[in-house]
């Protein structure tokens, strides 16, 4: 699980990057990159909640082969069209559109399946080390696709991408463990819809996840789609200088989850969610107003540090917080506020087309500290330890 899982995240970021260099190199268009980000995420906000409620209701594992099968095809089709010299934007926008869906399907039955293998003790070790694991791969994956562009050009590094996606597809193939389902068969879907949504709203601790995410994907992690722009037409580097500095965030997200991994009693978890956002956001708006590489460098790696926070606790808070057979909904509706990431991506798409991608970066960030000042002051995921529910009888 966990060598598919960094296999996954190499290839996730590695394609990003790769694609966004490539309608940049196709179309020169700050708004067209960042359309290709809200292609990536518009699955999640349209069908989050839907893979949560099949987490809960079928095999995970097979949701995960499926998922890692669609990336494989996808990625397999747009090599085809590179290396023919045939690839068009819109060829990008939909490969990239289904490889938004291997993630959305993924994201709630493989952090559920996590849960089922480790137990509820371990959990906050287990979503460290799954930080580890994607910040890894967000370094690993933009710094081989800006270098594998630079070298080999387009071809050579969706070549590698294939192999990556095919050899994460073996390990989940491999992976012994097959957890059942924990939420019952005879519940209409859309009743279990309706009560998986008041569900979440109705728990204080989820729902503050729910308004944090919400601000986060709107309006910081979508400023990510423009940092090819940033690194080319600001600050003045090529392909391999851009991998570099995209993935300057993991360097400081792994330092910072392996140090998360090493606490065994947190009780706040809340805090620590709260706290890495907030650094989060001031790195990426020093980040904006940085005129020199070396500190954009510098303001990415601390970004990074409240990137691990934020990550780590995300799923955490919901896993612990959850009844046991409500858990991949949550997971679900949470991954519907990470799909705003689709809708924050078009805008600072747009901002970016009128005045720079600098600037859009630097108001939406400014925006997201102005809105995360409320929830930091009067949430209860700042002032409450979190708790586990009293364990129910499970459905038959």
């Amino acid at each position: 699980m966990w060598g598919a899982g960094g296999l996954g995240n190499t290839g996730r970021w590695m394609d990003a990057v790769v694609m966004g260099l490539l309608v940049l190199d196709l179309t020169d268009s700050a708004f067209q990159v960042a359309l290709l980000f809200v292609f990536r995420w518009i699955p999640m906000l349209a069908f989050a909640l839907a893979s949560g409620m099949i987490a809960d209701r079928i095999n995970r594992w097979a949701v995960l082969v499926t998922a890692r099968l669609v990336g494989v095809v996808a990625t397999g089709a747009i090599l085809l069209l590179v290396v023919a010299d045939s690839v068009q934007p819109w060829h990008v926008f939909i490969a990239s559109f289904f490889l938004g869906m291997t993630f959305v399907l993924e994201f709630p039955s493989r952090r559920s399946l996590l849960y089922d293998l480790v137990g509820g003790e371990r959990i906050v070790s287990a979503m460290s080390l799954e930080t580890i694991n994607t910040t890894l791969g967000k370094f690993v994956g933009p710094f081989m696709a800006g270098l594998l562009v630079e070298l080999t050009g387009f071809s050579g590094a969706f070549v590698f991408l294939l192999v990556v996606y095919v050899v994460a597809w073996l390990f989940t193939a491999m992976v012994q463990f097959r957890q059942p389902v924990t939420a019952s068969r005879s519940d209409p879907f859309w009743e279990k819809l309706g009560h998986g949504f008041k569900y979440s709203i109705g728990n204080g601790f989820i729902r503050g996840v729910l308004i944090v995410t919400l601000i986060m994907n709107g309006l910081a992690f979508s400023v990510e789609s423009l940092f090819p722009v940033v690194a080319r037409d600001h600050l003045g580097v090529g392909a391999g200088l851009t991998g570099i500095l995209i993935a300057a965030p993991a360097i400081g997200s792994f330092l910072a989850a392996m140090a998360i991994a090493s606490l065994t009693a947190l009780r706040y978890h809340g805090r620590v969610f709260c706290l890495g956002l907030a650094l989060q956001m001031l790195g990426l708006l020093f980040f904006a107003l940085s005129p020199w590489y070396p500190l954009s460098f510098v303001m990415l790696l601390t970004a990074g540090f409240g990137m691990a926070g934020f990550s780590t606790m995300q799923s955490t808070i919901i896993l612990v917080a959850a009844r046991p057979d409500m858990r991949g909904t949550a997971l679900g509706m949470n991954g519907e506020c990470i799909g705003i990431a689709a809708v924050g991506g078009l805008a600072v798409g747009v901002v970016a087309n009128y005045f720079s991608a600098q600037a859009a970066v630097a108001m939406s960030v400014s925006l997201g500290l102005v809105l995360l000042l409320p929830v930091l002051l009067f949430s209860s995921l700042v002032r409450r330890p979190i708790t586990p529910p009293e364990e129910i009888p499970q459905a038959p």
